[in-house]
C-alpha cells in the first residue's frame, strides 16, 4: 500500500509541474497580450487548477516518501522481496530520471514552495531510500534490470548536484558512488548472461512480463502459468485472476513444480558460464 501510494502521488504531483511551467511562461509570453479575455481566463483558471492539484499532491507526496525513507530503514527486507522490489525499483529510477534527467527543466516553476515543492531536498530522500536498500543483492540487480528508466547518467547528475547544493556527507557521497557502480556493474553483467542465455522457450516466460519465470504457479480458475512473484504484485492492488477477472487470493495458486525444476536447470546451466565468463573479464580489466 505505501508503494502504492508514493508511485500515485509523486507521478500526480510531479506531472503537473511541467503543465503548470508552460501555463506560466504562455501567460508571460509578450504574445499574451493578443489573446481574447475569455482565452485568457481560460488560461488562468487551468493553471489555478494544475496549481491546486500540484500543491495538495506534492504535501502528500512528501509525506510518503518521508515515511518510505523510515520504513526503508528500518524494515529493507520486506521491500527487497521478490513480489515488491522490481516494482520498487522501476518506480525509484522513473522518479530520479523525472528529477535529473533530460526532462528536469520542465520542473521549473515560479515560486516553487508554493506548491510545497523542494525538488533537491525530494532527491536527497530518494537518494537515501537507495542507501537504505544498496545492501540488497536483488534491489541491485532489479534496478539494473529496469528496462525503461535505469540510465547511468541519472546517478552521475543526481551526485553532482548533491555535492554542489552540500545535500549529503562526504560519506555519502562516496556511498552514493559507490552504488551506482554496483547498478552500472550489475547491468553489464546481466545484460550479457541475458543474452548468452540464448532463446528462451515461450512456456519459460510469464505471459505478462515475458520475462524467464522463476516460481511458476497455476492459477486455479484461468489455468495459466505465471510467475508468483507477478500475481502477487498483481494481487496488492487488484484480487482478481488477471486472465478473467474472476476472484482469487495468492493462497489459491498451485505450485508447478515440474516446470520450475526445468527452468531452473535451462538457467543454471546457461546463465552460470556465462556469468563466470563475464565477471573473469572484468576482474581482468579492472585488475
Amino acid at each position: 500500500m505505501l508503494l502504492n501510494d508514493a508511485t500515485y502521488v509523486l507521478d500526480e504531483s510531479l506531472t503537473k509541474f511541467p503543465k503548470i511551467h508552460d501555463l506560466q511562461e504562455a501567460l508571460a509570453d509578450p504574445k499574451a497580450k493578443n489573446l481574447t479575455q475569455e482565452e485568457r481566463s481560460a488560461k488562468e483558471e487551468e493553471l489555478a487548477t494544475a496549481e491546486n492539484q500540484a500543491q495538495s499532491y506534492m504535501q502528500l507526496a512528501n509525506e510518503t516518501i518521508a515515511m518510505m525513507k523510515l520504513f526503508t530503514a528500518a524494515l529493507s527486507e520486506s521491500f527487497t522481496m521478490p513480489e515488491i522490489v522490481q516494482r520498487l525499483a522501476d518506480m525509484m529510477d522513473y522518479n530520479l530520471d523525472t528529477l535529473v534527467g533530460p526532462k528536469s527543466l520542465n520542473l521549473k516553476v515560479k515560486d516553487p514552495s508554493k506548491y510545497h515543492f523542494a525538488p533537491r531536498m525530494l532527491l536527497a530522500e530518494i537518494v537515501d531510500i537507495y542507501l537504505n536498500l544498496g545492501g540488497s543483492t536483488r534491489f541491485i540487480e532489479a534496478v539494473a534490470r529496469d528496462g525503461r528508466s535505469y540510465k547511468p547518467a541519472n546517478f552521475e547528475a543526481a551526485s553532482r548536484v548533491l555535492e554542489r547544493y552540500s545535500l549529503k556527507s562526504r560519506e555519502e557521497l562516496v556511498a552514493w558512488q559507490n552504488l551506482a557502480e554496483q547498478f552500472r556493474r550489475a547491468k553489464e553483467i546481466d545484460d550479457q548472461a541475458e543474452e548468452d542465455l540464448g532463446e528462451i522457450p515461450d512456456e519459460f516466460l510469464d505471459p505478462l512480463m515475458f520475462a524467464l519465470m522463476e516460481d511458476p504457479v497455476i492459477l486455479p480458475m484461468s489455468k495459466q502459468t505465471i510467475d508468483r512473484s507477478t500475481i502477487r504484485s498483481h494481487l496488492l492492488s487488484d484480487p482478481t485472476d488477471p486472465f478473467n477477472r474472476q476472484p482469487m487470493s495468492i493462497e489459491d495458486v498451485i505450485p508447478n513444480i515440474d516446470l520450475k525444476e526445468r527452468i531452473r536447470v535451462f538457467k543454471e546451466e546457461r546463465k552460470a558460464i556465462a556469468k563466470k565468463i563475464i565477471e573473469s573479464r572484468m576482474d581482468s580489466a579492472e585488475g
